[in-house]
């Protein structure tokens, strides 16, 4: 009974808070890649010769959506955003796919040898002397 009340809680606390328009944490360095990265996909749209209502369209978003992103606002879901570069021709990671391949097939590897989980195990330390 605890648990459910403590859930509840939690998830009535969780939602006041996000139902707030309160800014995310991020660094200057951040912002300033987004506003970038929104700056170069406005420009490439415009090169296309391509509307913002086109492109939201393509994205199936509205078109305050492409505003936002253009303006490099950090709310804007990230799989919008690489399929709206993608649409304008912006390449992300690699500039084909076979780069692309290449480049997931050494993430792959060098995941793979890398730990499962990121905490380290708790050491107990036997200070009984």
């Amino acid at each position: 009974m605890l648990t459910i009340l403590v859930t509840i809680y939690i998830n009535i606390d969780f939602s006041k808070h996000s139902m707030r328009n309160e800014s995310l944490p991020l660094s200057s360095s951040t912002l300033s890649v987004l506003k970038t990265l929104g700056a170069m996909l406005k420009t490439a749209r415009l090169e296309r010769g391509m509307s913002q209502a086109e492109l939201s369209q393509r994205l199936g978003v509205s078109r305050y959506t492409v505003i936002a992103f253009e303006k490099g606002e950090p709310k804007v879901g990230v799989g919008t955003v690489f399929e709206a570069a993608t649409i304008v021709g912006i390449p992300l990671l690699a500039s084909d796919q076979r780069e692309l391949n290449k480049l997931t097939t050494t993430v792959a590897n060098l995941a793979s040898i890398l730990p499962e989980r990121g905490r380290r195990k708790k050491v107990i330390l036997d200070d009984d002397f």
